[in-house]
């Protein structure tokens, strides 16, 4: 009887013994809470990626600009089509989205490394991280060339212009006096004869608005029958290869003079640039307003939906012996929407909307993916 008391505490002395040297082997892995105290432990942290899209629209500013003349238009040019009122819209051109991996602030994880080792033959503590504290691999001796992360840089506004706005109408700085002569006549009697003598006074007026809409629409059609003499050899004169440069010229004057009647349209490319960082409870934003043709305002939104839900992968606990933890990624749909419209749309590899889970770190070496955090490689030894 004794001696199977002694048999069964040896056995629990040993049992005991060979836990305690197999928890000084052990690796700890616990996610950071602001709760997990990591004082007086040694180890490393690690953080899982996720994915920020930025997000670049590309708009054309339309600014519509009426003539001084414009209420002469047609009274003087016959034509109801010109510029009425000032305005200026917007029209969406295109949209680039680039999707940006960086540090997932809410997914920083503690390794705590063991105490003691307990055999000489115990692998070496092998961790590759980047400059950015993302896990590349475990117990490889191979270096993997890591992946430089873009980080995003501020919102920017580029602006392109293609007329400025004093070159909108030349002509309205045209003379706007007009010389004004009047003739007198004085009647002289000598005798019986009778002398009408003329006498004409010189003064100067200043032109209407009226008047000055008149003299061009006369210069418009002065220009236009200057082209057809020039264009139907009028002049009898070859002049060879400046007819085209005289044309061009007269074309341009004729313009001049037109939108001084017709108005001016202005056109500029704007690009705006934008960042949308999605989570679970924030899938979609309004990233700005514009106001379209018709005068109404339009909102140009982004919005995620993610297209393979993995509802039946567990999450993990907090803490967790000898694992790591990792992303499974999911692919989400993105768009770009505006009015309403879906304008933009494209998948991609949205981290942050996956899951995550765990793989052991017992005799294997593995290998992960910088820009999702997935497991890319595992090999057992």
């Amino acid at each position: 009887m004794n001696k199977n008391i002694f048999r069964f505490s040896g056995l629990l002395i040993l049992a005991f013994l060979f836990t305690s040297l197999n928890a000084q082997d052990q690796y700890q892995v616990s996610k950071m809470t602001g709760k997990n105290p990591t004082m007086g432990k040694t180890g490393v942290y690690y953080s899982l990626p996720k994915t920020v899209f930025k997000v670049k629209l590309v708009l054309e500013e339309i600014t519509r600009t009426p003539g001084p003349f414009a209420d002469y238009t047609q009274k003087y040019l016959g034509t109801d089509n010109y510029i009425h009122s000032k305005q200026s819209y917007y029209r969406l051109l295109a949209v680039k989205v680039t999707p940006v991996a960086m540090a997932d602030p809410s997914e920083v994880y503690f390794v705590s490394f063991p105490v003691e080792r307990s055999s000489k033959n115990a692998r070496p503590i092998d961790f590759q991280l980047d400059k950015y504290s993302g896990l590349v691999s475990f117990g490889t001796q191979n270096v993997v060339k890591t992946k430089e992360k873009d980080i995003n840089a501020p919102s920017q506004l580029f602006v392109y212009s293609n007329t400025g706005n004093e070159e909108n109408f030349k002509m309205a700085a045209s003379y706007s006096r007009a010389q004004k002569i009047d003739t007198l006549v004085r009647k002289i009697t000598i005798d019986t004869v009778t002398v009408h003598r003329f006498l004409f006074r010189t003064s100067w007026v200043n032109l209407s608005t009226d008047d000055q809409a008149n003299d061009a629409a006369q210069e418009i059609e002065k220009i236009r029958k200057s082209r057809y003499n020039l264009l139907t050899g009028y002049q009898e004169v070859n002049y060879g290869s400046g007819i085209q440069y005289m044309d061009k010229e007269l074309q341009e004057l004729e313009h001049q003079y037109l939108v001084l009647f017709l108005g001016r349209e202005t056109k500029q490319v704007i690009i705006r640039s934008f960042d949308f960082d999605p989570e679970k409870n924030h899938l979609s934003d309004n990233l700005m307003q514009f106001t379209n043709k018709e005068g109404n305002k339009e909102t140009v939104s982004v919005d995620v939906e993610v297209a393979n839900r993995m509802n039946d992968v567990a999450a993990p606990a907090l803490s967790v012996i000898n694992s790591l933890f990792y992303r499974i990624p999911a692919k989400a749909f993105v768009r770009v929407k505006t009015g309403g419209n879906v304008f933009y749309s494209d998948i991609f590899d949205v981290p942050q909307m996956g899951v995550i889970s765990t793989v052991t770190m017992d005799n294997s070496s593995l290998q992960f993916d910088l820009a999702t955090g997935t497991l890319v490689k595992i090999r057992k030894e």
